[in-house]
């Protein structure tokens, strides 16, 4: 399974990220165990299911591709995770 570590993710981008995922996306977070889960997102071609594993204290949130279509390239699930977390972060600071 591939998994990717995003770093300078604090408890505040987490919400945003999560908030985020659910409005534009339809991704729902189901928490298994502290800052551990499931966040699974429905597309055209089939549902991605990402774990995920939010470290508070190290300010990191590490997703595992689970499941994916096979149409579904893992680079692009990887640069959407990050460009919402790039956008989460200009979000919070347009709120400052």
């Amino acid at each position: 399974m591939e998994s990717r570590t995003f770093d300078k993710v604090d408890a505040a981008l987490w919400q945003r990220l999560q908030a985020t995922g659910q409005q534009r996306h339809g991704t729902q977070f189901e928490e298994t165990q502290d800052n551990c889960g499931t966040a699974t997102t429905p597309t055209p071609i089939g549902s991605v299911v990402l774990g995920y594993s939010f470290d508070p204290d190290g300010c990191t949130i590490t997703y595992t591709i689970i499941r994916k279509p096979m149409l579904a390239a893992s680079g692009l699930i990887w640069n959407g995770i990050a460009a919402t977390i790039e956008g989460c972060r200009g979000s919070a600071a347009d709120d400052a």
